[in-house]
């Protein structure tokens, strides 16, 4: 059926560079699963990098067009999302612009691509009727993409909604709809007038709650003069009515979505098994993997118009998170993080009322209020005690169930809730967390993370700098930032300021400089620094130092001696190493057996 190999790949390519989409497009075709998979990453990775297009990209789509329309195609809807993708990356681009591909080359590939998307798209209509919901969904949006008569996609999108039986593909139609009146404004009214017969019209067997809020959220994103006073109040209401969101036949067994593979204490950790997962793997083509209900993209489109209307979306947020369906309560947590400003006392409330949950508090603290995961939920100082008393009361729950030691548990979710929960307690300085820091400094589980809490407990510094010292006895000299940087000791020595840190800073800068570890020389300087005139007595260790074969050494050095001799000169504070995207924590190391050595 397929002969890639007639056609000249050379365009876009410089001399002599060989293509290999035609082997990928034969390979879709075979009969071995690895074989096409490999297929598919390989023309995505050579002719749709990221989204590009270029000449390949345009001389693919007679081959992908075939493919998608032979029933007999292995990953016929695999090829339909393909060319879904294909055509609305083109369609995207400017039409007077040349773009250049990945080798350098000029290229208007995406004018030749546009044009035949529009040309093919009958083809479309007919993927649309599929039998199979898979080739249907990226059917349903090329047809609002591609079809020039935009008549005729609104029919035929509004002539989609009886015909599917899955709350999945009808929400998808009036999304696609709605799309096709911003696209075609000629469009407006009829989508106007169809959504507004949805919102009110009689009850039929296909327009059900989820369809209503849908519609209703959408009429008034197409029309934002419109009186919205009410829109909130009828959300919610409309929300209540929907049923829970359907789960799949079979329990996780592990995904990574779930959990991850990870070791404590040097043993590998059977994933923890949750409840079925919630259906449909991908609600939201926006959203991938990112939201468990297929209303949630619906509702996250309600919170986008809504803009600043901060009271309406703060009453939205808590019927979504007070929710009986546990998908829309999940992904509620994450609509809360979008949420400008001071957190509403009624939104912190219905946040903290999911903490029994441990997968809603890992995810809630996570990026929320963990400073670690940047977090993005800002409290109101007057509410800064209700957040530690709740999570340590929390934190206390988990250790009835499941005894003293939680920060290791083998449970991956409970064992990051817990965490995070003690490191939110850590940011504010709360007393509640220090035993569990202590605990995972004695026993090298996850000390990478309680170190970034560490610093902020000088009143402890008798029993964290004999284990902090014990930290820097594990450091390779020649790897002083794996599995934990050496620089991160350091800081935490710095930040507590206590004068029985001198002499573990000079011990490890007398064994940095003799094995020429530059970096780890130049963090004890600068935590030394801290110290002002308490580290005068090390002033020989530091002296050699200023004709030290390292720039950045040498610069620490002076800097260090001024502030050693000086009572009034400026103390540069032990600095947190830096990751190359310029936040201040590492990759999560493997965890470790206590038994390393350095």
């Amino acid at each position: 059926m397929i002969h890639a190999h007639d056609v000249d790949w050379t365009a876009g390519h410089l001399p002599g560079q060989v293509c290999g989409v035609p082997d990928h497009l034969r390979n879709m075709l075979s009969p071995a699963p690895a074989v096409r998979t490999e297929a598919f990453d390989g023309f995505y990775a050579e002719a749709h990098d990221q989204g590009a297009v270029d000449p390949c990209t345009a001389m693919s789509l007679p081959f992908l067009f075939d493919m998608a329309d032979d029933p007999a195609t292995p990953d016929q809807a695999e090829i339909v999302r393909l060319l879904l993708s294909i055509g609305r990356e083109s369609s995207c681009c400017d039409p007077e612009d040349v773009y250049f591909t990945t080798n350098g080359v000029e290229s208007t590939a995406h004018v030749d691509i546009t044009a035949e998307m529009t040309k093919r798209a009958d083809a479309f209509v007919r993927y649309a009727a599929d039998p199979d919901p898979s080739v249907r969904r990226p059917a349903i949006e090329a047809v609002g993409l591609f079809l020039a008569n935009g008549g005729r996609a609104a029919r035929v999108l509004a002539e989609r909604l009886p015909a599917e039986d899955g709350i999945v593909e009808r929400l998808l139609v009036i999304r696609t709809l709605t799309r096709l009146a911003v696209r075609l404004p000629e469009t407006g009214t009829t989508v106007a007038i169809w959504l507004d017969e949805l919102i009110d019209g009689p009850d039929r067997s296909h327009v059900d709650a989820p369809v209503r809020l849908s519609a209703l959220t959408h009429r008034a994103l197409i029309d934002p003069d419109q009186d919205t006073a009410d829109l909130v109040p009828r959300a919610i209401a409309l929300l209540r009515d929907v049923t829970g969101t359907p789960t799949a036949e079979k329990s996780c067994d592990g995904c990574r979505r779930c959990t991850a593979t990870l070791h404590v204490r040097g043993r590998t950790v059977v994933p923890a098994v949750r409840p079925a997962h919630l259906a449909a793997d991908h609600f939201d083509p926006d959203h991938p993997g990112k939201e468990h209900s297929p209303l949630s993209s619906v509702l996250r489109t309600l919170h986008s118009t809504l803009g600043d209307r901060i009271a309406d979306r703060t009453a939205l947020l808590v019927a979504q998170l007070t929710s009986p369906d546990a998908a829309t309560r999940y992904d509620a947590i994450a609509m809360t993080k979008d949420l400008p400003g001071i957190l509403p006392r009624p939104v912190l409330t219905s946040l903290l009322d999911l903490l029994p949950d441990d997968w809603a508090a890992a995810r809630t603290i996570q990026g929320g209020f963990s400073q670690w995961f940047g977090g993005r939920l800002r409290v109101a100082p007057e509410d800064t005690k209700l957040l530690l008393d709740t999570l340590d009361d929390y934190m206390t729950t988990l250790r009835a169930a499941h005894g003293p030691d939680v920060w290791a548990i083998d449970n991956a979710v409970v064992r990051g809730a817990y965490q995070e929960a003690v490191m939110t307690l850590a940011d504010h300085r709360d007393p509640r967390a220090l035993p569990d820091l202590i605990r995972s400094l004695e026993t090298r589980v996850d000390d990478w993370r309680a170190l970034y809490g560490v610093g902020g407990y000088p009143q402890a510094a008798d029993r964290l700098v004999p284990l902090l010292a014990d930290g820097l006895r594990f450091i390779d000299p020649a790897r002083p930032n794996a599995p934990i940087p050496a620089g991160l000791y350091l800081s935490c020595l710095a930040e507590l300021r206590d004068p029985i840190a001198i002499p573990v800073i000079t011990d490890t800068l007398t064994w940095a400089s003799r094995h020429q570890s530059w970096g780890v020389v130049t963090g004890a300087l600068n935590a030394l620094t801290s110290f002002g005139l308490d580290a005068q007595p090390v002033h020989t260790f530091v002296r050699p130092l200023t004709n030290a074969p390292d720039e950045a050494v040498r610069a620490a050095a002076r800097a260090t001696l001024n502030a050693l001799s000086d009572p009034h000169a400026p103390r540069t504070p032990g600095r947190r190493p830096e990751t190359p995207t310029g936040r201040n924590r590492p990759t999560e190391p493997a965890r470790r057996d206590s038994k390393t050595l350095r």
